[in-house]
């Protein structure tokens, strides 16, 4: 990638900046917001990550961060995560670089039972899921949806649920652009206070630019939903059928599942479990995950679609500033003409403690084995370390972190290890909301409807 990642989709971002920020004159306390200012100085044995002839650098990167959230409003809520990051290497190992990162959403009631929706995602995904994670190898993406909801109370046990959105992908790879339009349509049944039962139905077009072996594809998901919350746990089950006719590759017919469930064991830790099989590509990914960073490691900017099979088991304990964490994950992508077929198994494991009410620290480790059809490739990452925070005053923060990275590979020359340290200085106006990034976790996305049925009696 270039010097700088400065790739504008400006009507897009002022759209759904604009409908975040809409509450923010009239009810300014209502509203949670915080920002971020840091330094990093990184040091690496091994900069670009190559099996021989290492580069040491220094990397110096400073680092500013805003969210926003407004959730009081009768008519809007709202939620914004951004941060923009300056990187410039000491001996010239990449270009320097400026990298930015938005999530964002908001939601505009314009009648009680009428509402607009507007989201926009933008950040890094690699280029080549099979290269090490380097500059060279990302590139800018952003997506941006809006469009009407529209729920009738038939009768206080059912109602109907209409909806309509455009959406845009863009990359820097210019020929893996696409537009889309789609509208769904879903009855809801209230089986119980705490159950909703829905029939789905989505149609969706979606056309390319400037690929001339598959200009776009049409879409049809039909799928039955349970849908169950108690105050401290939820379950989301979802089966059904897609059907997706390509321009170029042909038509595609599989199965629709998802399963998503979360509980609350204290207050301060819960466990997940999410599953599935769906036919999707990186645009929908990062659609449904509400981040450019949480999309499967082996999406790229492509226009092919995939199926995904993946399982994700989770355990987060959060007190105070320390955080346990524990994640299990398995991700299969196969794709449908391009030649990426993979699969990947792994955890990783993050245990924090405190040493006093300034002063805490925390190991972790992660394992990744991914395995490229084409090519028979086998890459095994490793990463091992630990991190040391000081608290200086409430809101400024002193970190020390040393890691060790290493990657076995059968493909020549992919093989790898790293030593990194970082210190850091960084000030959080508001520590929780900053560092929690703002974004909804996977239980409670996309699925308002049926929460608004479930809660508001």
């Amino acid at each position: 990638m270039g010097a700088d990642c400065r790739k504008n989709y400006g009507a897009e971002r002022i759209f759904a900046l604009g409908l975040v920020f809409f509450a923010v004159p009239t009810v300014s306390t209502a509203a949670d917001y915080g920002y971020s200012l840091g330094y990093s100085a990184t040091h690496s044995n091994n900069m670009a990550l190559a099996d021989t002839n290492r580069s040491p650098d220094w990397l110096n990167s400073a680092q500013a961060r805003f969210a926003f959230q407004e959730n009081e409003l009768p008519t809007v809520t709202g939620r914004l995560y951004s941060q923009l990051e300056r990187d410039e290497y000491a001996n010239h190992t990449f270009d320097n670089q400026t990298l930015f990162l938005l999530n964002s959403a908001a939601t505009w009631m314009i009648r009680p039972q009428f509402s607009w929706t507007g989201e926009d995602y933008y950040g890094q995904i690699p280029i080549n899921p099979q290269a090490t994670n380097t500059p060279n190898n990302i590139q800018n993406v952003n997506v941006f949806t809006t469009g009407p909801n529209w729920l009738l109370r038939m009768d206080p046990l059912n109602s109907l649920e209409l909806g309509a959105r455009y959406d845009n992908f863009h990359s820097d790879t210019g020929n893996n652009n696409s537009n889309r339009v789609s509208a769904f349509a879903g009855w809801l049944y209230q089986y119980s206070p705490i159950t909703v039962f829905s029939l789905n139905y989505n149609a969706q077009h979606s056309a390319y630019a400037q690929n001339a072996g598959n200009s776009g594809y049409d879409r049809q998901d039909l799928f039955l939903r349970m849908n169950a919350r108690r105050p401290y746990a939820a379950l989301i089950m979802d089966l059904g059928n897609t059907w997706l006719k390509q321009s170029g590759p042909g038509s595609v017919t599989g199965v629709y599942a998802r399963l998503l469930a979360s509980r609350q064991l204290t207050e301060t830790s819960t466990a997940s479990l999410s599953a599935g099989s769906t036919i999707t590509d990186t645009a929908e990914q990062i659609l449904a995950s509400e981040g450019v960073g949480t999309v499967a490691a082996g999406s790229i900017a492509s226009t092919d679609t995939y199926r995904l099979t993946d399982v994700d088991a989770n355990y987060l304990n959060s007190e105070g500033y320390v955080t346990d964490s524990i994640d299990l994950f398995y991700d299969r992508l196969k794709y449908y003409t391009a030649p990426l077929d993979q699969y990947a198994t792994g955890t990783y494991v993050n245990l924090g403690y405190e040493f006093s009410r300034a002063f805490s620290g925390s190991v972790f480790g992660s394992y990744r084995r991914t395995l490229f059809y084409t090519g028979s490739i086998v890459n095994r990452d490793n990463t091992e370390g630990s991190q040391l925070t000081y608290r200086v005053r409430p809101n400024l923060f002193l970190g020390l972190l040393g890691q060790e990275t290493r990657r076995r590979s059968t493909a020549v020359g992919s093989s790898y290890s790293e030593t990194r340290v970082v210190m850091s200085i960084t000030y959080y106006s508001n520590y929780s909301l900053i560092t929690a990034g703002n974004v909804a976790p996977p239980l409670v996305q996309r699925d308002s409807v049926e929460r608004e049925l479930l809660f508001s009696r």
